[in-house]
This record gives structure tokens, sequence and C-alpha cells, in this order.
């Protein structure tokens, strides 16, 4: 279920399109997923595939990422949350 991330300054509806659009990567469309990707490798440099994870993987939580990819999870936080605010910005 989808709960509006309340550091992220975006109305519910649209953190909600940007959620379920990532948690779809499969099934996206392949200029979605190029979309996706491209964010991910912009806004998360060397973490990207961190990142991807986190926004893609529904099972994931940020603690199980931030073990994994030995991340801190205030810096996956600052990640998702620049991911969400420029998700309008990439083509």
């Amino acid at each position: 279920m989808f709960k509006k991330k309340r550091g992220i300054k975006l109305p519910y509806n649209k953190q909600g399109l940007i959620y379920f659009t990532c948690m779809n990567f499969k099934d996206a469309p392949e200029d979605v997923q190029k979309k996706i990707l491209n964010l991910c490798t912009e806004v998360g440099k060397e973490d990207y595939k961190a990142l991807f994870e986190l926004i893609t993987k529904p099972h994931k939580t940020m603690l199980s990422v931030s073990l994994e990819y030995n991340l801190s999870e205030k810096r996956l936080w600052v990640m998702q949350k620049k991911f969400y605010e420029t998700w309008d910005n990439v083509v």
C-alpha cells in the first residue's frame, strides 16, 4: 500500500503516480524504463544501483538497501527525495 512521504514536496497523487510507475518497472514501456534509469543515474551517481533497487523493488526497505549497499539511510532518503522532486524535469 502506498503512503505519502511527508518530506517530499509533492501532492499525494503525484507521489503515488511516481511510486506505482517505478514499482511496475518491468511492465513499463521502454521510454519510461529509460527515464527511471536515467534519473537514478543522475541523482544517485555512483550509488545509482541502490536507489534503483529502493524505488523499483516493492519488497526492499530503506534499511535492507542501506545495509546491502553500505549506505546510510539518510543518504538513501536524500536520493529518493531528489528522485521524486526532479521526476518532471527529466524527459
